[in-house]
C-alpha cells in the first residue's frame, strides 16, 4: 500500500511540475527514486530523463539512486505502454512518448490510433457546435442592430438610406438564420455519426485487446 501510495503522489507531483524543474527538492529529499522513477515512466517520460533529476537533486546536494530509479522505470514502462493507456492518450488527442520497446509499441499504437478515431468524431461535434454558437451570436447582433435602426423620424433623405440599410439587415438576418438553421440540422447527423463510431471502435477495441 506505501509503495502504490509513493507512486500516485509522485505521478501527481510530474503532473504538476510542467516546465519547472524535474523534481522538487522534496522528492529529492525523500528519495523514493524507485517510485519516482515509475511515476516518470508511467507519463511517458523518456529513460534519459534521469539526467534532469540527477540535475535538479544535485542543486540540493542529494545523488539520486540511479539503480532504483530505472528499476521503477522499467516498472513504470510496463503501465504506459500498455494499449488501454493507448486507447485512453488517443481518446483524448494527448501526444504519445517514444518510450514503448518494438514488442510492447504495436499494440499501444494501434490502440492510440483506435481512440484518436473517437476523438476525430467528437471534435467534428465540437467544432459544430462552435459554428452554431457563433451563428447564434451572429443572430442575435443583427436582431439588436435592426432594433436600433429606426426610420420612423428620419428626413426623406435620410429615410432611404435608413430603409435600404433596414433591408441590407433583414437580408442578412435571413440569411444567417437560414444557416443556423441548417448548421443545427447537421449537428444532429454529426451526433449521432460520432455515437456510432465510438460505439463501433469500443467493441473494435475490445475484440481486438480482450477488454
Amino acid at each position: 500500500m506505501k509503495s502504490c501510495l509513493g507512486i500516485v503522489l509522485a505521478a501527481l507531483a510530474v503532473a504538476s511540475l510542467g516546465g519547472c524543474a524535474a523534481v522538487t527538492k522534496e522528492q529529492c529529499v525523500a528519495g523514493d527514486w524507485a517510485d519516482l522513477g515509475n511515476a516518470h515512466a508511467s507519463v511517458g517520460k523518456p529513460a534519459d530523463h534521469l539526467d534532469e533529476v540527477v540535475k535538479s537533486c544535485g542543486k540540493h546536494g542529494i545523488t539520486p539512486d540511479t539503480r532504483a530509479y530505472l528499476s521503477g522505470w522499467n516498472q513504470g514502462l510496463q503501465n504506459y505502454c500498455t494499449p488501454l493507456n493507448g486507447f485512453t492518450l488517443g481518446k483524448q488527442n494527448k501526444q504519445r512518448s517514444s518510450i514503448c520497446p518494438p514488442q510492447m509499441a504495436n499494440g499501444f499504437n494501434q490502440a492510440y490510433q483506435l481512440g484518436n478515431v473517437i476523438w476525430k468524431a467528437n471534435d467534428r461535434v465540437s467544432q459544430a457546435e462552435s459554428k452554431i454558437l457563433s451563428l447564434e451570436n451572429t443572430v442575435d447582433a443583427l436582431n439588436d442592430k435592426l432594433h436600433d435602426t429606426k426610420c420612423k423620424d428620419k428626413k426623406k433623405d435620410d429615410l432611404k438610406d435608413c430603409r435600404r440599410k433596414r433591408r441590407r439587415l433583414r437580408d442578412d438576418l435571413s440569411d444567417a438564420e437560414y444557416d443556423l438553421d441548417a448548421a443545427r440540422y447537421d449537428l444532429d447527423d454529426v451526433r449521432a455519426e460520432a455515437e456510432f463510431v465510438s460505439a463501433s471502435i469500443n467493441v473494435e477495441a475490445a475484440r481486438l485487446f480482450a477488454w
